[in-house]
């Protein structure tokens, strides 16, 4: 009997000790995760901060008159093929202003001048500047008509266009040039205009499908020389020589997207061309369709244009022009097609919802380089 009690007591010692072993002396599991080799991801987002509207942010979703009490009349008025009014302000580079007006009210303002009313930020500043002032988150979680939405946010994201929320609602990108470094751009907007746009990944939601409204017949000229300014006015922030426009480059833009338009088997595999049909379709931003590098050379093939001397972007659909040449000035790949130094044309077929950029060596760099060879 005393040999089983004593085995009795022994069992509900080790017994008792098995199972509060871990409440006192808890394993640590990261260091065998560690060991595995894998990568443990969390899509976890973390509350953001919202810093103090001011400046362009209070104009977001405020009607157009109060806006024009404050700057005055816009100095030109574009429509579009979207759901927006085009308003320019600022006839000098320096004082460039984009507005875009949904139902007479403000939905976007991409300031590319350098004004106090883009503070506590200002062109030409760094991401460490910025970091001085806030943290830069990489999730974004809010609703949107009763709709759940989560933003994530890459680190070439967080490094080049970064997201910010003021405590209005309403959100900024900044825009840093990938060449220089420094802020180009900031675009202020609405949930529905970044929802539309999504320049990120979505990990819960989907995008605003693009809400054609109108179809201009034919090249729409205005938005093409618009795009070639903001174009031209990002070269002059990174000290780069501006394009030169003229008659010859914009028909050879055209042709190439006539081209592209009649020619897709020679320039496009058919896995290829069921995607830009998909973009086609979809018209949203998560099935944006562009051409890659050797597929738009195929295309200068294709048009008889000398490759030699063209490089360029196609891009399908397209909601916002500037928004589009912002976001190729912030990625190192598309950048580097504008980095150059010698003096070029350029050509900027625009139609519907499509288009098309073709720069060219001029034809004084042209016969310099063909002497060097």
């Amino acid at each position: 009997m005393k040999r089983f009690l004593a085995f009795l007591g022994v069992f509900l010692v080790v017994l008792i000790g098995g199972y509060l072993q871990p409440v006192f002396f808890p394993t640590d599991k990261m260091p065998q995760e560690a060991d595995s080799g894998k990568r443990v991801v969390s899509h976890t987002a973390l509350p953001y901060e919202e810093i103090t509207t001011s400046g362009y942010a209070a104009y977001i979703g405020e009607k157009t008159e109060n806006f024009i009490a404050e700057f005055g009349e816009p100095s030109e008025k574009q429509k579009t093929a979207m759901d927006y009014e085009l308003w320019i302000y600022g006839e000098k580079d320096a004082d460039y202003l984009e507005l875009n007006i949904q139902d007479n009210k403000v939905s976007m303002i991409k300031a590319f001048n350098n004004s106090k009313k883009t503070a506590p930020f200002s062109t030409g500043m760094e991401l460490s500047d910025v970091s001085e002032l806030m943290t830069i988150y990489s999730n974004f979680a809010f609703t949107y008509k009763e709709n759940n939405y989560n933003i994530e946010l890459m680190e070439e994201d967080m490094n080049y266009r970064p997201l910010v929320a003021f405590d209005n609602k309403t959100f900024a990108i900044l825009f840093f040039d990938h060449g220089t470094g420094k802020l180009a751009a900031v675009t202020y907007l609405d949930k529905k205009a970044l929802l539309t746009l999504m320049p990120y990944q979505l990990l819960e939601g989907e995008a605003i499908p693009f809400p054609i409204t109108e179809q201009i017949a034919g090249f729409d000229a205005v938005r093409s020389n618009q795009v070639i300014r903001v174009i031209n006015l990002l070269k002059l922030k990174e000290g780069l020589p501006v394009y030169r426009a003229n008659t010859e480059s914009q028909k050879n833009a055209q042709k190439l997207f006539d081209t592209l338009t009649n020619n897709q088997k020679a320039i496009l595999s058919p896995e290829r061309t069921e995607a830009w049909q998909f973009g086609k379709e979809e018209m949203a931003a998560g099935s944006v369709f562009t051409l890659t590098n050797d597929e738009y050379q195929k295309l200068l093939k294709s048009a008889q244009v000398d490759k030699k001397k063209a490089t360029g972007m196609f891009i399908e659909p397209v909601y916002d022009p500037s928004f589009t040449v912002l976001s190729w000035f912030s990625d190192s790949l598309y950048h580097s097609r504008f980095a150059h130094q010698d003096k070029e044309n350029i050509g900027v077929a625009f139609y519907k919802a499509s288009m098309l950029v073709l720069l060219q060596e001029t034809e004084k760099e042209i016969s310099q380089t063909e002497e060097s060879e």
